[in-house]
């Protein structure tokens, strides 16, 4: 896309590592494009190089989820460690690090997708040539199918922090981002950014497709009962397709198209609902519960230290707003998670041998109810939205029945917005919502009133616009900040 971006444009194959910064690669990762998809295994470790570029801190590691509350009414930065201070106190420029970072992992996705998508498809026209086993192309099929969907999610989280969010109805012509579609974009090349209805067709588009080639996978699984390929939900898996496009649908205002998406991923996903017991305790544990759609791992061979979560909410001193904490009943077993004395929030806290590790959900079962709850009371089905409603609210032990939850179509959406940050506190939801919504928020932990986010606008990079390669800034995204 650009020389800032040459650090990332030719890399198609990162492996697994443990260096603290991706710009920091090994000559051995540094393999030339034309090299580097010659076998399965070359794709497979594409693969995994864009799950590491996923989970990294500069992206869905850390810095979108802290973005999500640190720039709403959920969570207040410490100012004597100044982490996400900038981003929370609505201070920040154009070189702010913190943007840069979202910016340069959010590609990083999307050209490692690009890449590998177009370096499987290429085995698999020559897939006789190579005598290849009929599990090791459908192997390359589901490694294409997480490609597209993951590069979607990716393009998701990207316009809706660098553009004017999507709204229905509306022709959406404001400025986007950079798309890559069959070819990843070499250093160099002129480029320009698409418009916020040509991004949104893409990530249909790329969801689409993601769904599409997971079909070759069913197929396969249907005739090789004794050899199947099982996606667990450390990968992008068929449940979790639709769990995005249930998502992207939510922001779209697709409510029909939303439901169906929510409800497939949750009958694939074939889970039992968690117990209060275990939803306390699956966050303090790396292993899948029955909550997780798709999930990012961590290890301790395998974190962020410093640059996680955990310290950012930790050793940094980030903590909740009182206006969240003030939102649970006394009765809310979610209340645990919180100590409400230093409203310090403890979803991400760590697992018993290691404070510096947690797995970062990325869809849950939860959040695939509440999009169906919200969606049915936009389209005015009161019953139906009580009903997917409860899965979360009874989390709060008064609420036992709907008829504990509002009888209205207005009462019920009131209580959603609420709802959804009883649940997804310290999760990253919020910012995201009160934008999509249009509500208006208090940010800067009270400094500013009535913001209108869906208003307003990130910078995209200085870094990047400086290059000369063809990204235009957004117009005016100073005058969309925050005011007195």
């Amino acid at each position: 896309m650009k020389n800032k971006i040459k650090y990332w444009i030719g890399l198609p194959v990162l492996l697994l590592c443990s260096c603290n910064n991706f710009l920091d690669l090994d000559t051995f990762q540094n393999i030339p494009a034309e090299d580097a998809y010659n076998t399965v295994e070359d794709v497979q470790n594409g693969l995994n190089g864009m799950y590491y570029a996923l989970g990294y801190y500069y992206f869905y590691g850390r810095n979108v989820v802290a973005l999500g509350d640190m720039a709403a009414d959920n969570a207040v930065a410490s100012s004597s460690t100044g982490h996400f201070l900038s981003i929370n106190r609505y201070n920040f420029s154009d070189t702010d690090e913190n943007l840069d970072y979202i910016w340069q992992g959010g590609y990083q996705v999307i050209d490692r997708a690009t890449r590998t998508i177009r370096g499987a498809k290429s085995l698999l026209t020559i897939s006789r040539e190579m005598h290849l086993t009929e599990k090791e192309a459908a192997s390359l099929q589901s490694y294409i199918s997480q490609c597209y969907a993951l590069r979607a999610l990716a393009e998701h989280v990207l316009v809706n922090v660098f553009a004017l969010p999507y709204r229905a109805g509306e022709a959406n012509s404001q400025l986007g981002i950079v798309l890559m579609d069959n070819d990843p974009i070499e250093p160099f090349t002129q480029v320009e950014r698409s418009s916020v209805a040509q991004t949104y067709e893409q990530i249909l588009r790329d969801i689409e497709e993601a769904g599409r080639w997971y079909t070759y996978v069913d197929n396969y699984n249907q005739n090789n009962e004794d050899d199947l390929i099982l996606l667990d939900q450390f990968y992008m898996n068929r449940a979790a397709i639709y769990a995005l496009e249930a998502r992207v649908n939510l922001f779209m205002q697709n409510y029909e198209r939303a439901i169906v998406a929510a409800d497939s991923a949750v009958i694939l996903r074939d889970a039992s609902p968690v117990s209060n017991e275990t939803y306390l305790k699956m966050w303090s544990s790396t292993a899948i519960s029955d909550e997780d759609i798709l999930t990012i791992s961590k290890s301790e061979n395998d974190n962020l230290s410093a640059n996680s979560l955990n310290n950012l909410y930790g050793s940094y001193r980030a903590s909740l707003t009182d206006t969240v904490v003030k939102l649970f009943a006394a009765t809310d077993i979610r209340l645990r998670l919180i100590d409400t004395r230093t409203l310090h929030p403890r979803k991400f806290d760590g697992i018993p041998t290691s404070q510096a590790v947690n797995n970062i959900p990325v869809f849950r079962v939860s959040e695939m109810m509440l999009i169906q709850a919200e969606a049915y009371a936009r389209l005015g089905n009161v019953s139906r939205s009580q009903e997917a409603l409860l899965y979360t609210a009874k989390r709060n032990t008064a609420i036992e029945t709907v008829g504990d939850l509002p009888s209205t179509a207005e009462g019920l959406l009131a209580f959603i917005v609420n709802e959804r940050r009883r649940e997804f506190f310290e999760e990253g939801f919020r910012w995201f919502d009160a934008r999509r919504t249009g509500e208006l928020i208090s940010v800067s932990n009270g400094n500013y009133t009535d913001f209108d986010v869906a208003a307003f606008v990130y910078p995209i990079p200085s870094s990047e616009i400086n290059s000369g390669f063809g990204v235009t800034q957004n117009p005016g995204w100073e005058n969309t900040l925050p005011k007195n």
